[in-house]
């Protein structure tokens, strides 16, 4: 545990965990939008990649943890004589100090792997917040570039929209803007759009932008909640519950993921009922 890799991860990792623990709460937070889920997962792959260029920093905090500037020694073994590399007869092969052999064959292959992963995660979301992005700047944009973005979002969601969609935005916009000062800093802009159009009760004057609203905000921003399904699903169907009918499992399952929001209801009533009815005294009688 003392060597000097081991406390380069470990400053590396303590740093980048933390960073996606806070992003990973961004992402559960049953009020978060997919801008905002776009917004910080580019923002962790930054500063991930921004690590690069910090080897020598992380070296010195990882030759102060572990107490040691000396990196592990690794006998090299000798080229084999019978098979003979490319370059054969032409020079030696650079020879590389031990920081920059850890740098290049650990460090870095780490790094790039993670931005890898992570440009597969955005990926997800590049396309459908593309679509949906304008929304947030509808009071910057003209008339003409409102409807440009209306017809693409229209001609992917065809079934749900009407090419009347960008004519709605272009009013809704303006209708928007008087209450712009109305809105609270806790949510998003397009929460308060969708709010606004709920409180003042247009939604039979601006049917398609209601719509349009609903679409991106019931949109999935991350997976966990289907991942926690499946981890109940085995403590819940046991051995001895082989015989549970696919409804009772569904609703099981459902309480069970969802436990935070069930404790905040009472069911007093319920179990007042279930007494009354399973109760074997006879009302009535001492």
């Amino acid at each position: 545990m003392c060597q000097l890799e081991m406390g380069i991860y470990a400053v590396f990792w303590h740093e980048v965990l933390d960073r996606v623990n806070a992003t990973s709460h961004i992402l559960q937070d049953p009020k978060a939008d997919l801008n905002t889920a776009v917004a910080a997962l580019t923002s962790l792959q930054k500063f991930i990649e921004d690590k690069r260029d910090l080897f020598s920093e992380y070296e010195a905090k990882g030759a102060e943890k572990s107490g040691t500037t000396t990196y592990r020694q690794t006998r090299n073994r000798p080229p084999s004589v019978r098979l003979n590399p490319l370059d054969y007869g032409r020079g030696k092969e650079a020879q590389l100090s031990p920081a920059q052999k850890f740098r290049v064959e650990t460090f870095l292959p780490v790094i790039d792997q993670f931005v890898v992963s992570m440009k597969q995660r955005l990926a997800a979301y590049t396309r459908i917040c593309s679509l949906f992005s304008f929304l947030r700047s509808l009071d910057a944009m003209t008339a003409v570039e409102i409807e440009q973005a209306a017809a693409k979002l229209v001609n992917t969601y065809s079934e749900d929209l009407d090419m009347t969609l960008g004519i709605e935005l272009v009013q809704f916009s303006e209708f928007a803007r008087i209450f712009v000062n109305d809105k609270a800093d806790q949510i998003s802009h397009e929460h308060f759009l969708y709010k606004l159009i709920i409180e003042k009760g247009v939604q039979d004057t601006f049917p398609n932008v209601e719509t349009v609203l609903r679409l991106y905000l019931v949109l999935m921003v991350s997976n966990c909640s289907g991942e926690r399904s499946f981890s109940k699903l085995k403590l819940i169907k046991n051995r001895l519950r082989t015989s549970m009918a696919q409804e009772r499992l569904n609703h099981l399952t459902l309480m069970s993921s969802e436990h935070d929001i069930l404790r905040q209801i009472s069911f007093d009533d319920v179990i007042h009922d279930f007494a009354n009815k399973k109760a074997r005294k006879v009302q009535g009688l001492s």
